[in-house]
């Protein structure tokens, strides 16, 4: 069986048409054609996103298999939810692994937040304070050179590398004006606390991207000042650079969801 037909049976036993597939994935319809009429091959990405997407293996959708001795453990709980995934109708299996993915993106969070913010070491790391304040709104320089060197206090973020002080509001009460956050060099995450350069300022936000429009929110926790809001659409020209991400021991909710 080739690629192609093993794509195609995988998918009609879930009940996806080749346009609902190709949403989940993120391709066009034509790809999906492509892929189950032997046309066109998927790069590993997409096989892994087609893979989860079907609820199954990258071995089961290229046909590689596994040997039996290597082949995962599961509980008799988790057989049971397996064979009452087999059971349900299409909206049914896209419920579950839509609560199986926010599941899992809460548990790898909590284990990011937990490793990040945990209390420093007794060797007492030194990071770069920064003099120029981000602002929680649009009002000050982005950070330069001017800074001088902090030492880590027991209950601050063992993963810091460096920290700013907030100026504003916008980001109230969780980051009060004049209070210090710290920060790494992680990728952010849809959801994450950042500080970001917008034009060659400086400014802690939410971020959101929007995938289909093209268009990046950096949001105000504190919806009062929504006024305080960066939009910023593909063609719009301005200049965003992701300066950190701000360490927290919790995950705030997008504003509307």
């Amino acid at each position: 069986m080739t690629f192609g037909e093993r794509l195609k049976e995988f998918r009609e036993s879930c009940g996806y048409t080749q346009e609902e597939l190709a949403e989940m994935v993120g391709v066009a319809k034509t790809t999906i054609t492509g892929y189950e009429k032997g046309n066109r091959k998927p790069d590993v990405p997409k096989i892994k996103k087609l893979a989860h997407a079907l609820g199954i293996t990258g071995d089961q959708l290229l046909g590689t298999g596994l040997d039996i001795n290597k082949a995962p453990l599961y509980s008799s709980e988790a057989m049971r939810l397996a064979k009452d995934y087999d059971g349900l109708d299409r909206w049914g299996k896209q419920a579950l692994r839509h609560v199986a993915d926010v599941e899992m993106a809460r548990m790898e969070d909590e284990e990011r937040f937990l490793r990040d913010a945990g209390e420093s070491e007794e060797e007492k790391p030194t990071i770069p304070n920064f003099w120029s304040e981000p602002a929680a709104g649009m009002a000050s320089p982005i950070m330069g050179e001017d800074y001088d060197e902090y030492t880590l206090q027991p209950g601050d973020p063992k993963g810091a590398v460096f920290s700013v002080r907030i100026s504003g509001n916008s980001m109230e009460p969780y980051f009060p004006n004049g209070s210090r956050v710290f920060c790494n060099k992680d990728p952010l995450r849809d959801g994450d606390i950042g500080v970001f350069s917008v034009d060659g300022e400086a400014v802690i936000k939410q971020y959101h991207y929007d995938r289909i429009l093209g268009i990046t929110y950096l949001f105000s926790l504190n919806r009062e000042r929504a006024d305080a809001d960066v939009v910023i659409t593909r063609n719009s020209g301005q200049m965003l650079v992701c300066l950190g991400r701000v360490i927290t021991k919790r995950r705030f909710p997008l504003p509307g969801m």
